[in-house]
């Protein structure tokens, strides 16, 4: 005898079509596409902020140079010595400048490059994790025997004050990064 054969089909329930098995799907299209923008960006961020904690790093560093460089300044009794050749630590105006014709201050020379800094610059020591250690130059650039004098009228004589321009180049991390700092430093000597 031949069985009959019986749907186990619950009441009321209808064939399916699969409109939720695609409304998954596009879903969690959706989903993976908003999950790799959101890795996109974080990616972003974080090479951004690499690359600012890089720039900090070199700036610090071309700050200790500039620092290190007032320092020796400040610890000289006598004018020092001033030659256009690098034989002294201290250099003439604008006497490093590669090409004095095309207008740009020598730091912005595209013949000072990596290597002349290593060559001409002055290194500083124990700056941690930079590429390379910061160098430093001073420049004589001008000397002022006039102005104010609290003497006025007493009859002495002016003490000429002597102005350093002093550049100072930081590395950071990445070797490609670097900064450059100026101040001008005034002093007097015996």
């Amino acid at each position: 005898m031949k069985m009959p054969r019986h749907s186990h089909r619950f009441p009321g329930q209808q064939r399916q079509r699969g409109a939720i098995l695609l409304f998954c799907l596009v879903f969690l299209a959706v989903l993976t596409m908003m999950g790799v923008s959101g890795m996109e960006s974080a990616t972003l961020e974080e090479r951004m902020s690499a690359n600012m904690r890089d720039h900090e790093l070199s700036f610090n560093a071309a700050e200790s140079a500039l620092q290190a460089a007032e320092a020796w300044l400040v610890n000289q009794n006598t004018l020092p010595i001033t030659a256009t050749d690098n034989s002294t630590d201290v250099w003439a105006e604008d006497s490093m400048d590669p090409d004095d014709a095309d207008g740009l201050p020598w730091w912005h020379d595209n013949g000072i490059d990596n290597t002349w800094w290593t060559n001409n610059g002055d290194a500083i020591s124990d700056v941690a994790e930079v590429a390379a250690q910061p160098r430093y130059l001073i420049e004589q650039y001008r000397t002022v025997d006039t102005g104010q004098s609290i003497a006025i009228g007493s009859g002495e004589i002016t003490v000429p004050r002597i102005f350093h321009r002093i550049t100072a180049r930081g590395v950071g991390i990445n070797p490609t990064t670097t900064s450059v700092v100026q101040s001008t430093f005034v002093q007097t000597y015996d």
